[in-house]
């Protein structure tokens, strides 16, 4: 940073912020429209800090605020030299006329206090950038959690009128009828787009199974079909390397056994069948990203990355790999957290996140799984929007919709092919009522 830089008054707009305070001197009522945009510490001044939290106070005590009673209130808690005695409060008061453009200038000081946060992550980057003593990889994540911390100050979380959800639903519906339109993202399974909708965007769906029963084919099927329609995918792989995953989906898609190609043993035929296939494929929005220690910080950095390629699904596979925030806690609080946070991560990119799960040895003990041998059960059966169960005998699969937060639940029949390592879908088999 230049010396002019470092030399420059922080972002601040101490008018407004006197206008924030005197707004609410004159009518406490909007108080509750200030709050969910201002907090005492986006003042630039220490003392409309102070002042605003008593303001606050009194408001949320129930209590008129007059000149008295907040005078009375600093002088006991002993801020009222400290934000400028009588002489401010006075000036404060006269700064407005009247107090309904209080939200206005409320966001005004947000605004200028969005700003100075940036000013201290971006001063935190440049001291990390220079601690040698720390690792490049951790000074970039704990400089992006720095800026995914600061806060806008937008009312988002906040009450909406019914009326506003109602019309959300409206426009669903004529895109419905009149473009044949899913509200959700189509995976390529028939049965399941068919009764359940798709995959939602801002929603979790967990595919869990023991090891080896399809998991990650499955989930690599549907990737490639939404890809192969036009959207972006990002594969958050824990376990395999992206050519493991690639040759199995090339092998698949040309209907070459990935065994011949692993043993060495492919056919010419084969061969070019093979070529033909990656030379097809090799133009899909598809992005694979192997690490075996990832974290959700990279996952969430590298697929807000890829909005700007129009992504539409994330898939991780697998939740128990995913390093936890906080590893001194017990294992069934982590799972907690990286669960809490895929949920989160799918709000925030408004897009459905796929997170594939391991099941607990039990589940080979019984004749088919159920939710309650997820590893970690309560905090995955709490957070994920939908949770399907897959299971397999012989070639025979059943692929289960247990948990379905805003429909339906049942099963669907699959038929595993081992030689394309990739499920032949059934017609729909039995479906529950609405739950």
């Amino acid at each position: 940073m230049t010396p002019e830089l470092l030399d420059r008054l922080p972002p601040q707009n101490l008018d407004a912020e006197k206008s924030v305070l005197g707004s609410l001197m004159l009518d406490s009522r909007f108080c509750d429209d200030v709050a969910p945009i201002l907090k005492p510490g986006d003042f630039y001044a220490a003392q409309n800090g102070t002042l605003y939290g008593h303001l606050l106070a009194l408001h949320d005590q129930g209590r008129r605020v007059d000149m008295l009673l907040l005078t009375e209130r600093l002088k006991q808690a002993g801020d009222f030299d400290a934000v400028g005695g009588p002489a401010y409060l006075h000036e404060v008061l006269q700064s407005v006329a009247y107090a309904h453009n209080a939200v206005y200038h409320a966001a005004l000081v947000r605004e200028k206090a969005t700003r100075r946060a940036m000013l201290r992550a971006g001063e935190a980057m440049i001291q990390a950038a220079h601690d040698a003593t720390s690792a490049a990889v951790e000074a970039l994540d704990a400089a992006e959690a720095a800026l995914s911390k600061i806060e806008t100050g937008e009312s988002e979380g906040e009450p909406i009128p019914f009326r506003q959800a109602l019309l959300e639903v409206q426009d669903r519906a004529v895109a419905a009828e009149e473009r044949h339109e899913h509200c959700g993202l189509l995976t390529g399974l028939t049965g399941f787009d068919s009764q359940i909708g798709g995959l939602f965007a801002g929603e979790l769906a967990v595919l869990a199974a023991r090891p080896g029963i399809g998991k990650t084919a499955l989930a690599c099927q549907v990737a490639l079909w939404v890809a192969t329609h036009g959207r972006a995918v990002y594969y958050a792989s824990l376990e395999m390397r992206p050519v493991e995953l690639a040759l199995r989906i090339a092998c698949g898609e040309a209907d070459v056994s990935s065994k011949a190609v692993r043993t060495g043993v492919v056919v010419l035929e084969a061969a070019h069948a093979l070529a033909e296939t990656c030379n097809r494929l090799s133009a899909l929005n598809l992005w694979i990203h192997y690490r075996p220690r990832m974290s959700i910080q990279d996952v969430r950095r590298a697929a807000r990355r890829l909005t700007r390629h129009g992504l539409a699904l994330v898939v991780v596979d697998y939740l128990q790999l995913l390093t936890p925030p906080d590893r001194r806690v017990q294992r069934h609080e982590q799972i907690g957290q990286l669960t809490a946070d895929l949920k989160a991560l799918a709000g925030e990119l408004c897009l459905p996140v796929l997170c594939l799960c391991q099941l607990s040895r039990e589940a080979e003990k019984t004749q088919r799984p159920t939710m309650a041998h997820l590893r970690e059960s309560g905090s995955i059966e709490q957070d994920a929007d939908v949770i399907g169960l897959l299971w397999r005998d012989g070639e025979k699969t059943e692929f289960r919709i247990d948990k379905n937060r805003n429909g339906e639940t049942g099963m669907f029949a699959l038929t595993w092919q081992a030689n394309r390592t990739r499920f032949v879908e059934h017609t729909f088999s039995e479906f529950d009522s609405f739950k």
